[in-house]
C-alpha cells in the first residue's frame, strides 16, 4: 500500500502564496508535476518539460505573471 501524506497539524495559520513563501510554493508544484507523472497522466518528455519552465520561472523570481499553473 502507497503511503499518502496527510496534514496532521496547522500552526501559526497564515496565507501561502507564491509571493509569500516561494520556496515552499516551487516544492508544491514539483510534487504535483511528479504525481502526474507517477499516475502516467504526464509522459517523461512532459514531466521534464514542465519541470524546465517551473526552473525557469523560480530563477526569474516569478516575473512571468501569465497565470499559475504551469
Amino acid at each position: 500500500m502507497a503511503e499518502r501524506a496527510r496534514l496532521e497539524q496547522v500552526r501559526d495559520g497564515r496565507a501561502v502564496t507564491k509571493d509569500t513563501d516561494p520556496e515552499f510554493w516551487f516544492h508544491i508544484q514539483r510534487a504535483i508535476l511528479l504525481a502526474l507523472k507517477e499516475d502516467g497522466i504526464l509522459s517523461e518528455a512532459q514531466l521534464r518539460q514542465a519541470e524546465e519552465i517551473l526552473c525557469q520561472r523560480r530563477r526569474s523570481g516569478g516575473a512571468e505573471r501569465g497565470g499559475d499553473a504551469l
